[in-house]
């Protein structure tokens, strides 16, 4: 947001499927710094596979981007599973067009969306 601050939210939830981090904002140069240094903490600290859900979340620009990217790779580092169980469209299509579509776990009323799009 240009002339105030952008803020991401970030919640989380442990149950017996994983470890739940849903992010709420946008994701950019302003913002990835600090939501990374949470990402880093969930995945070094823990052992279930981490859910990212990113319905809420938008994708500003290429860092943003990378962030998405560079956490599955952390994670992947550390022996943890992540998937992104919520997503928009957008974020769907530059997943797979960066051939990261393997981390897209959408639930079927997500799929039945994008599929009629």
């Amino acid at each position: 947001m240009r002339g105030g601050t952008t803020v991401v939210t970030v919640v989380e939830q442990i149950d017996e499927r994983g470890h739940h981090v849903m992010l709420r904002g946008r994701l950019d140069v302003s913002t990835v710094a600090d939501v990374r240094v949470t990402m880093r903490r969930i995945i070094q600290d823990g052992y279930l596979p981490i859910m990212l859900d990113l319905g809420e979340a938008e994708v500003g620009d290429a860092t943003g981007f990378g962030f998405i990217v560079e956490a599955a790779r952390c994670a992947r580092r550390h022996g943890r599973m992540l998937t992104i169980p919520e997503a928009s469209e957008r974020t769907v299509r530059l997943l797979r067009r960066a051939r990261q579509g393997h981390l897209l776990d959408l639930h079927p009323q997500t799929v039945g969306t994008l599929t009629a799009l």
